[in-house]
């Protein structure tokens, strides 16, 4: 239906997303009703947990467009896709978010209609590395609409694609009165919500179908089965499943009645898990290897302080070139530089603006204005801080910024930077995260270092380290296609595998079963060179 691209405000140099209706669809009144629908909503909730939408309006071709905030994270779908399920201390923390922005949605008179994991996006903002963001209010219901005839309408075979015609949800996390056509109001939000968090945690939705009548039904009088039904041997508290079980209450009249109070439930649950509430929003959170909630420590700002940084912030980004030295506390060109050598106007700016991107957390933003400034002047590559603010983005636990941050990286290589070449090679031959390592080897052959990568420890690792057996076999094809003895002892140990817990062997079961005969194969291949 349409097509977002990266733009640029030029006035300020600011990264935005430019969302565009495909002309043809264009033409379709349903759709660009929606279209508008959308803007008008994202505009009326102007919150941190929204996506923030700054024009719409039309081109003299006719093709519509809506301009908003360019997001740099992971959606909650994807991560769903990735972890299966979350802890339930970060499921809530999460949720808390996105309660947050209903609780404003709601009191504005929106109803979102459409909260799904597809439409929550996840970023690292306020310390936070899961600031959840709602997106695409295209379906919202808006309380002071003349016409409700969009509560009912068609629905789409595919039970989480949101599809044109779709006008009251997507099955799967539809609530009973919505799958009705009946009117709703926000606690329909809040079943749908209660339905994400459930699958969250458990790594299932409470009900699922083939056929989307049959969806619809189960929300309508199925039972939901509790956790350990759908999840045996998961731990958690058994007050965290009743919250949640209220949410999924049939009844809108049994359900949690608002946002607010539901957000309030969560504080009382985590207040008693850990002995600190979380009352204040937005949070600063510090996540464990294991993304569980370690600490949460509230931070509440006054409207009329809010102001004033927000004007600083815009007064910054627009007088960057003219007030650099002021904007950093008196640095200028020298401590900015690894050496004084003198840079133009305009990518001295770049570089400044880079930095304070950097510094309040905003990766791509930065990685943009670095590379505009190495561009203008590649005597800037040296500078000491843009380096150190590209190997903490390295270290990112979000595959996006983390490989944009390599991307960087492969540009200053080509251009001849030694350090950022040995630095690629280095990641794409020894990183222990897998994504990472395989983004390096790409980068690196790109620009053409890649015979400079220790291939043998890169397949190791893969081998060592595939998530799947059918990932680790692969590791054994291209092994073998390398041709170096040096790789026998780790394709014999890689034949198996015993499945261990907490460093315990709990019963023998070989992981590597499906690459056993491969990496024999692999072995008698290489003993003949």
């Amino acid at each position: 239906m349409g097509c977002v691209y990266l733009a640029e405000h030029v006035a300020i140099q600011r990264p935005l997303a430019l969302k565009l209706l495909h002309p043809d669809v264009g033409e379709i009144d349903e759709v660009t009703k929606r279209f508008e629908r959308e803007a008008f909503a994202i505009g009326r909730v102007d919150h941190p947990n929204c996506v923030n939408v700054s024009d719409f309006g039309k081109f003299g071709d006719g093709t519509f467009y809506m301009v908003l905030e360019l997001l740099d994270g992971v959606l909650l779908f994807d991560l769903l896709e990735r972890e299966s399920r979350l802890d339930w201390k970060r499921t809530l923390h999460i949720g808390r978010h996105i309660l947050s922005a209903l609780a404003y949605a709601h009191g504005a008179g929106i109803i979102h209609r459409d909260i799904k994991p597809e439409n929550v996006i996840l970023v690292d903002q306020d310390c936070d590395p899961d600031f959840a963001k709602i997106l695409d209010f295209g379906i919202a219901k808006l309380h002071d609409e003349k016409h409700a005839d969009s509560d009912t309408g068609l629905l789409t075979n595919d039970n989480k694609l949101t599809q044109q015609g779709i006008t009251i949800g997507t099955p799967t996390y539809i609530a009973p009165e919505q799958a009705y056509g009946l009117s709703i109001d926000q606690r329909a939000d809040l079943y749908s919500l209660s339905v994400m968090l459930y699958e969250m945690i458990t790594g299932k939705p409470p009900f699922d179908a083939d056929e989307v009548g049959a969806l619809l039904r189960m929300h309508v009088s199925a039972k939901v089965p509790s956790f350990s039904e759908v999840a045996p041997g998961l731990v958690v508290p058994e007050a965290v499943e009743r919250l949640i079980l209220r949410g999924l209450e049939k009844k809108a009249d049994r359900r949690i009645g608002s946002a607010q109070e539901y957000i309030d439930r969560i504080d009382e649950l985590i207040s008693d898990a850990s002995g600190s509430g979380l009352r204040e929003m937005p949070l600063r959170v510090v996540h464990g290897v294991r993304g569980s909630l370690e600490t949460a420590v509230s931070r509440a700002v006054p409207k009329k302080e809010k102001a004033k940084r927000l004007a600083a912030a815009g007064l910054l980004v627009i007088a960057l070139a003219a007030a650099a030295a002021l904007a950093f506390g008196g640095e200028g060109p020298d401590d900015l530089m690894s050496d004084s050598e003198e840079v133009s106007e305009e990518s001295h700016a770049q570089l400044v603006r880079g930095h304070a991107e950097a510094r309040d957390q905003r990766s791509m933003h930065a990685l943009i204005a670095y590379e505009k400034a190495v561009s203008l002047d590649p005597k800037l590559a040296r500078d000491k801080r843009m380096r150190t603010n590209v190997e903490l983005m390295l270290e990112r636990k979000a595959p996006r910024v983390a490989d944009a941050a390599l991307e960087f990286l492969g540009t200053l290589a080509a251009t001849g930077d030694g350090a950022a070449a040995y630095q690629l090679i280095d990641l794409a031959s020894s990183s222990k995260v897998s994504h990472r390592r395989h983004k390096a080897v790409s980068v690196a052959d790109r620009v053409g270092l890649g015979d400079r990568i220790d291939r043998l420890g890169s397949y190791v690792l893969d081998l060592r380290l595939g998530e799947s057996c059918p990932d680790r076999k692969a590791a054994v094809a291209k092994l073998r296609a390398l041709g170096n003895k040096k790789a026998i002892p780790e394709l014999r140990k890689a034949r198996k595998r015993i499945r261990t817990e907490g460093g315990v062997v709990k019963k023998k079961v070989n992981t590597n079963a499906c690459l056993s005969a491969d990496a024999a194969e692999a072995i008698r291949h290489l003993q003949s060179l």
